[in-house]
C-alpha cells in the first residue's frame, strides 16, 4: 500500500522508478536469486566505447560497484560475485509491458529506459480525486504487471520528481516541496544522469554531493567539465527544463512461431519468416497498407533473446518485398546461438508506399534500374558486374573503338 504525500500535484511530474531493474527482471525468471547467499550478481554487457565489457547493472546490496564501471574493476571490488550477461530485449519487451498498462491510466508517459518512467500529473486530480488516489493509480498500474520493487517520487520537473523516488523506499510515495536546494544539497553525485568516468572526476575532485557543486560558480564547473558542467551545476540547484516526451504509439502487426528444434540454419529461418510475413500481411489490419519496418526477435538456446531491426529502403507492401529487405540484411548478420522461437513485427504503417513517380517514362525506367543495382549491391557486398554499351565513337573505321562497356554504379 502506498501512502500519500502531503499537498496536491497541480502541475507537478510523477517519477515512476524500478531500481536495479535488469536484475529485478532476472529474478522474476529465476527466483533463486532473491535468496539468501544469491545477492551478488552483476549483469554485463558492452556500452560501445573502447573500455570494452561493463557493468550495466548489479544487485541492490553490492557495496562499491556503479553502472558503467569496467567490469575488471567491478570484479576487483566484487571477486565472488555471480556475472550474468545483460538481455536486453527482455529487459525491454518486460518494461514496454509495465508502460503500456501506464498508458491505459495515465496519458502522458514518457519511457526514459529499462526501470524509468515519468508521467505528467496535470488534471488528474480533477478524475481521480485526492494525492492517494493519485498514488494508488500509479502504483497499481505497475503492480498489476508484475511485482516490482517500485519508488515514486514527484516533484515540479522531472530531476526533482527522480531524486524523490530514488531517495524514497518502497510502500511510501515522496514529494520535493519547498526550496529544492536544501532536499539536494546532501544527496551523492552518483545520482546524476552521466557517465561514470564524469561522476569518478567528480569524487576525485571532493565533489562528493550536489550541496557541493551548487557552491561553485556556474562559470568555474564548466570551465572545469565542459558542456556536462552546466548540466551538473543546473542539476546540482533544482533546475531541468527537459520536457516531458510521451513515446509515440505506433500500430503494429506481430506474428510468432516455435520451431520444431533450436536451428541456426538461414534457409529455416528464411522459411519461417516468411510463414509469418504470410500471416502479418493476410491480416484484415495489413489490407492495402504498408509496412516502414520489421523487427526481429527471437529465443537463443542459453544465450540472452535476439533482436533486429531492419529498415526498408521503401515501404514493403507485399511478402516479397518485405523478404527481400530482410534477406538482405540477414546476409550480413551472425547468429548468437540456435533460434529457439521466432517473431516478427511490421510497424511503421501506412497507407501508401511513399513513392514518388515520374511522368516520363525513360526518367522512371532508370529510376527502376539503379534501385535493382542498389539491392543487388547489397546483396552482393560489391559493385554488381553489370555494364551498359555506350557509343564512343561511331564514326570511327575501327569497331572496337565506337562503343565501350561502361560499369553501372547504383
Amino acid at each position: 500500500m502506498y501512502m500519500p504525500f502531503p499537498s496536491t500535484c497541480n502541475d507537478a511530474v510523477a517519477c515512476l522508478w524500478l531500481p536495479h531493474f535488469a536484475w529485478q527482471a532476472e529474478a522474476l525468471r529465476k527466483p533463486g536469486l532473491k535468496e539468501p547467499g544469491c545477492h551478488a550478481l552483476i549483469t554485463t554487457g558492452s556500452d560501445g566505447s573502447p573500455s570494452g565489457r561493463v557493468v550495466l547493472d548489479h544487485s541492490p546490496q553490492m557495496a562499491g560497484v556503479l553502472p558503467g564501471m569496467s567490469l575488471n574493476e567491478a570484479i576487483a571490488r566484487q571477486p565472488h560475485a555471480q556475472l550474468v550477461e545483460a538481455d536486453p530485449a527482455h529487459y525491454e519487451e518486460l518494461f514496454n509491458e509495465v508502460i503500456s498498462t501506464l498508458e491505459q491510466r495515465v496519458p502522458d508517459v514518457e519511457d526514459a529506459g529499462p526501470g524509468l518512467a515519468y508521467a505528467s500529473l496535470r488534471g488528474l486530480e480533477r478524475l481521480y480525486g485526492d494525492d492517494a488516489n493519485l498514488v494508488r493509480l500509479l502504483a497499481s498500474a505497475i503492480g498489476s504487471v508484475s511485482g516490482f520493487d517500485l519508488r515514486i517520487g514527484v516533484g515540479p520537473n522531472k530531476w526533482l520528481a527522480h531524486t524523490a523516488a530514488a531517495t524514497g523506499s518502497q510502500g511510501r510515495a515522496r514529494k520535493v516541496t519547498g526550496e529544492p536546494g536544501r532536499f539536494l544539497s546532501a544527496l551523492p553525485v552518483d545520482l546524476l544522469p552521466v557517465s561514470y568516468r564524469l561522476k569518478h572526476r567528480l569524487h576525485s575532485f571532493g565533489l562528493d554531493t550536489l550541496g557541493k557543486i551548487a557552491d561553485l560558480q556556474r562559470g568555474a564547473v564548466e570551465a572545469q567539465f565542459g558542456r556536462d558542467g552546466g548540466l551538473i551545476w543546473n542539476l546540482a540547484n533544482g533546475f531541468d527544463n527537459s520536457p516531458l516526451a510521451p513515446r509515440r504509439r505506433q500500430e503494429a502487426v506481430f506474428e510468432r512461431l516455435d520451431f520444431p528444434d533450436a536451428t541456426v540454419r538461414l534457409s529455416m529461418i528464411l522459411t519461417g519468416i516468411e510463414g509469418l510475413l504470410s500471416r502479418a500481411y493476410g491480416r484484415q489490419a495489413m489490407k492495402d497498407r504498408y509496412a516502414r519496418r520489421v523487427k526481429l526477435e527471437a529465443r537463443i538456446f542459453r544465450r540472452p533473446r535476439w533482436a533486429l531491426d531492419v529498415a526498408f529502403r521503401e515501404s514493403a507492401g507485399s511478402v516479397s518485398s518485405a523478404l527481400f529487405g530482410i534477406k538482405a540484411k540477414l546476409d550480413t548478420v551472425t547468429f548468437p546461438g540456435p533460434l529457439e522461437d521466432l517473431g516478427i513485427s511490421l510497424s511503421g504503417l501506412t497507407g501508401e508506399a511513399g513513392r514518388q513517380e515520374s511522368m516520363w517514362l525513360d526518367v522512371r525506367r532508370d529510376h527502376d534500374l539503379r534501385e535493382s543495382l542498389a539491392q543487388m549491391q547489397v546483396r552482393l557486398g560489391n559493385t554488381p558486374p553489370i555494364y551498359q554499351v555506350r557509343e564512343i565513337e561511331p564514326w570511327s573505321r575501327v569497331p572496337e573503338r565506337r562503343h565501350a562497356l561502361v560499369q553501372l554504379n547504383p
